[in-house]
């Protein structure tokens, strides 16, 4: 935002001064050789004067002194001829021969009497030249001319140092505007950028963090109470969302408890449940579903926590930890006559993850896997770095029935169940294993095993050593 406004400033500047510069460095530099020619018409008037007793009486030998100081104090060129054009004085002549400028058209005017202001090209000088030539006049006769001429060279670089003199200036007022633009701009982007800062740090979970909101123009203080406002009514919202959680889940899971215990005390005890071996079946189902209910809430937990604060990123070493949750799991699985493998292709499988991220993803992973898997079948845990070298992969496969594309691209969705529901599960788990995995800043996929079966991705960014 500064920049912009900042170049904003400077274009609108440069904008004014080139429309400016430009006729003022036009008229300037037409006034600068109007001036040249004026200083140049008053300078012959005061030579011809000077020359005049001098043309009259033949004396020319008494002008040089006066050519030689004009022509040190000023550079031009003084010619002087006679009525017939022939040169009695030339500054340029150093070999003092006589040369004829009747053919000049500058020196027939003024020997005519005219006077003669002008610029044209010199064959003698191989370029061009500013004049003036005037008559040398006594009692009516025109006894002569002077001209007196400067090169073209000397109005072009009076030209150049006004054209100069003006960039300066325009460049000093650009600095200056530069210099005012930056403060103003900076003044006005500074409650934008705590306005973006806070934005944020609100979107990575703090949610007291607010706008100071003191300095700047009043709209952005506007901005900034509202962004405030919206602040503490989210802020809120939220921590009443958490606390409804915590209560509900509190609330379900006593009841829930009470339910089972009691549950268990008819089916051992000898209750009337027990003595009715029709009621036992109930029972059981009764039962099966305190069960369901209270992976619901176990789910519903994780999740909740995880939406309300991710947690710190951790480094594991991803083959130690699938080891660790295999031989875990592998009393269920040696109970359904399922094998259990793990495969770790290469070493250094060191992975960042959300902490005690990994063990939840396979846990889920395992147990959906185990739930699927048919006797005398093969669950494979499959570890290994990926080819860009950036990335660990975590595969769970198994070999049970699978799914459809239809139902894959629905597998990770909150409370999505499977083609058999009646088979339990509260539909959160694989919600939870992408929701670590993305939290990791990695990401979970699913595909159809080759030879049957499913197989569950997890990528995790690999570990640098200094972290």
């Amino acid at each position: 935002m500064t920049r912009r406004i900042l170049v904003s400033y400077l274009m609108m500047t440069l904008f004014i001064l080139v429309m400016l510069i430009i006729p003022l460095g036009r008229i300037f530099s037409a006034r600068e050789r109007d001036r040249l020619l004026t200083a140049i018409e008053r300078d012959s008037r005061v030579l011809a004067a000077e020359a005049d007793d001098a043309f009259e009486n033949n004396t020319f030998n008494l002008i040089p002194p006066l050519v030689d100081r004009y022509v040190q104090q000023t550079g031009g060129r003084v010619v002087m001829v006679d009525a017939q054009g022939q040169s009695v004085i030339d500054s340029d002549d150093r070999v003092g021969v006589s040369r004829d400028f009747s053919t000049r058209p500058e020196i027939v005017a003024a020997l005519k009497g005219q006077y003669s202001i002008g610029e044209r090209s010199s064959a003698t000088l191989g370029g061009s030249l500013v004049y003036v030539a005037v008559p040398v006049v006594r009692e009516g006769a025109v006894l002569g001319a002077v001209r007196v001429s400067y090169p073209t060279t000397t109005v072009d670089q009076r030209t150049r140092q006004v054209w100069i003199q003006l960039i300066s200036l325009g460049g000093i007022v650009l600095a200056v505007v530069g210099l005012a633009g930056w403060f103003i701009a900076s003044t006005l982007a500074r409650p934008v950028r705590e306005l973006e800062a806070t934005a944020d740090t609100l979107a990575a979970g703090e949610l007291s963090a607010r706008v100071a909101a003191r300095h700047g123009p009043p709209d952005l203080l506007r901005v900034a109470r509202a962004f405030n406002t919206m602040a503490d009514a989210n802020q809120g919202l939220i921590e009443s969302q958490r606390a409804f959680l915590a209560d509900a889940s509190h609330q379900l899971r006593t009841p829930l408890t009470a339910l089972r215990l009691r549950l268990e005390g008819l089916s051992e005890n000898g209750g009337e449940v027990q003595a009715d071996r029709s009621d036992s079946g109930a029972v059981e189902a009764a039962m099966t579903e305190v069960d369901r209910l209270s992976e619901l809430v176990d789910a519903l937990l994780a999740m909740a926590r995880l939406d309300a604060k991710p947690g710190s990123l951790t480094t594991v070493d991803v083959g130690v930890v699938a080891a660790e949750r295999a031989v875990t799991w592998s009393a269920l699985a040696d109970e359904r006559d399922v094998a259990m493998v793990v495969e770790n292709h290469g070493s250094g499988g060191m992975a960042r993850v959300v902490e005690d991220g990994l063990e939840q993803m396979l846990d889920n992973l395992i147990a959906n896997a185990i739930e699927v898997s048919s006797p005398g079948s093969t669950i494979t845990i499959e570890v290994d770095r990926n080819d860009s070298g950036s990335t660990m992969s975590v595969v769970v496969s198994d070999e049970g029935p699978g799914l459809s594309e239809s139902q894959m691209s629905r597998a990770f969705d909150r409370f999505w169940r499977g083609p058999n529901p009646s088979d339990g599960g509260s539909g959160l788990g694989l919600a939870i294993v992408r929701r670590l995995a993305e939290t990791s800043g990695g990401s979970a996929s699913m595909e159809l095993g080759a030879g049957g079966g499913l197989q569950v991705r997890v990528t995790l960014p690999v570990a640098t050593r200094s972290g």
